[in-house]
């Protein structure tokens, strides 16, 4: 499943597979914990893990076992079906941030936490559409921004920054989202320019253009 997803993250931005994410997973969350010197992230169960050593940057996706194991069918729209929408999610969003900051350093380009967690929740909601519209799920299609968005439960171990952090992205996703969804759920294919434009757009003009769309849809 996770070659799966994470070529078809490569296929709606068309960037080039430049790493294969199984090279750098880890799935045993004590491993995890001592990589990140027990950071509480790892609670979640998913997080991208940097350490920078001089110019370079030793990156580690972890993906905790159990999730895995409970999509074990390698089919990503089987666990749509299944009922399975929050561990595939986490899946989709560890690849993300593999893929985006992957694909930034290639190009020597700084990113941001904030960069990587408003492109993981774009990335979410993306792939879920197309699976369940795999699937012809209209009432996960339907109600799959709202699971996403409106329904949203921090963690209490978090930081005050870290919190807002993670409000932010899922504020400006949630905005940049609502207007994909009646097309993403028709086909998709006529919103693969915008994301492909989102996706190499530096954070400053993405929050723009998630800004400028609110403001046409409001006229």
């Amino acid at each position: 499943m996770l070659e799966r997803l994470q070529q078809q993250l490569h296929a709606i931005y068309q960037t080039d597979p430049i790493y294969d994410v199984r090279d750098f997973l880890v799935t045993d969350a004590c491993v995890a914990r001592a990589i990140s010197g027990a950071n509480a992230l790892t609670i979640s169960g998913e997080t991208l893990l940097l350490c920078e050593d001089g110019e370079d940057i030793l990156v580690t996706l972890y993906l905790d076992d159990e999730i895995l194991a409970r999509l074990d069918s390698g089919d990503p729209a089987a666990a749509v079906r299944a009922g399975q929408l929050d561990d595939l999610c986490k899946v989709i969003e560890g690849l993300s941030h593999f893929n985006y900051l992957a694909w930034r350093v290639s190009r020597d380009r700084s990113v941001s936490l904030l960069e990587l967690e408003l492109q993981a929740e774009v990335d979410k909601f993306v792939s879920t559409m197309h699976f369940a519209r795999e699937e012809q799920d209209t009432d996960t299609m339907n109600g799959l921004h709202g699971r996403l968005f409106d329904k949203v439960q921090f963690h209490d171990h978090l930081t005050s920054e870290q919190l807002e952090r993670y409000r932010s992205a899922t504020r400006y996703a949630a905005r940049f989202c609502r207007g994909l969804r009646r097309r993403l759920a028709r086909s998709g294919d006529d919103t693969l320019i915008e994301l492909r434009r989102f996706y190499r757009m530096p954070l400053s003009d993405k929050i723009s253009h998630i800004h400028s769309r609110c403001w046409m849809r409001s006229e």
